[in-house]
């Protein structure tokens, strides 16, 4: 098993929906990694920050259901969708399903939780223009408990 971030971008697509849905499958793209991502890894979804906020971190833990698959589309008419022209970009990347096992929407692991739980070298802190993040063994054991303590 491995752990991965896939980050989504709240003014590319309305994340509201991610509390409403409950714990229920989705699909998100793999910008990178995705010969490396299968079936039963653990993803924490990543929300990066809304405009004029500061809240970006941790907003649930998944599952991978499905291996990421390169012919699948996206709804290019969802109403959800904010920003029309980087949503037909992710369209070109490969679709992975996931199901959340762990909301924390009301909660969420922002960048200071994850700092001082002696995680402030995440790639994704560093590097935040990907949409997937590969982590070590330690990292998502790391995240996990804390996400497990919310």
């Amino acid at each position: 098993m491995s752990y991965w971030i896939i980050q989504g971008n709240p003014n590319t697509y309305c994340m509201d929906y991610l509390g409403a849905q409950g714990l229920a499958p989705d699909t998100w793209t793999a910008d990178r990694y995705a010969d490396e991502i299968h079936l039963g890894d653990v993803a924490f979804i990543w929300l990066s920050n809304e405009a004029g906020k500061n809240n970006r971190g941790i907003y649930a833990m998944a599952t991978v259901m499905s291996l990421p698959d390169s012919q699948r589309q996206l709804e290019l008419n969802d109403p959800n969708v904010l920003d029309k022209e980087q949503w037909a970009r992710l369209n070109t990347y490969p679709k992975l399903d996931v199901i959340y096992i762990k909301l924390l929407i009301d909660k969420p692991l922002l960048v200071d939780d994850l700092q001082a739980g002696d995680l402030g070298n995440l790639q994704i802190l560093q590097m935040p223009q990907w949409g997937v993040y590969k982590l070590s063994e330690e990292e998502g054991q790391k995240i996990r408990l804390l996400v497990e303590r919310r």
